[in-house]
């Protein structure tokens, strides 16, 4: 399930219920760059209908995003995480990472409370390490 949010000031409000942070209040541009490196362009948010933070590489285009759900945690450790599933203890113990997300990216998922942080970035090497990371500069910040 993806959260529909309005957004105001630095936080982003679902009707009737608590602030959620903004994703691009998360981590900021210092920290991000120096986990990827140089950023094309600010951090975006995603399409309307998510709470999410997309940011796009200077050296190869690539990108990251760091996106907010809130749901069925164990619906997404079964969609996302599937059979290539690891524990990332140090982020919790329901926490786990994907490396080979359908052939194509590496996912983090961590759960905070009733919402979800997910961070992807393209499968590769170092994309585990790098996505670590960025969870935890965000996760202090929710």
């Amino acid at each position: 399930m993806r959260l529909v949010i309005g957004i105001v000031a630095s936080a982003i409000v679902l009707s009737g219920g608590p602030a959620i942070p903004d994703p691009c209040k998360l981590v900021t541009v210092a920290e991000m760059e120096q986990i990827v490196g140089k950023l094309k362009a600010p951090p975006r948010r995603g399409d309307p209908g998510e709470v999410s933070c997309d940011y796009t590489l200077a050296k190869d285009s690539s990108w990251i995003e760091v996106m907010l759900h809130e749901g069925d945690f164990e619906a997404m450790r079964r969609s996302f995480g599937g059979k290539s599933a690891l524990p990332a203890p140090e982020f919790g113990t329901d926490a786990f990472v994907n490396g080979n997300y359908v052939d194509f990216s590496a996912e983090l998922f961590v759960k905070r409370g009733a919402l979800v942080l997910r961070v992807s970035a393209p499968k590769g090497p170092t994309a585990i390490e790098t996505i670590k990371a960025i969870a935890r500069k965000a996760l202090p910040r929710m």
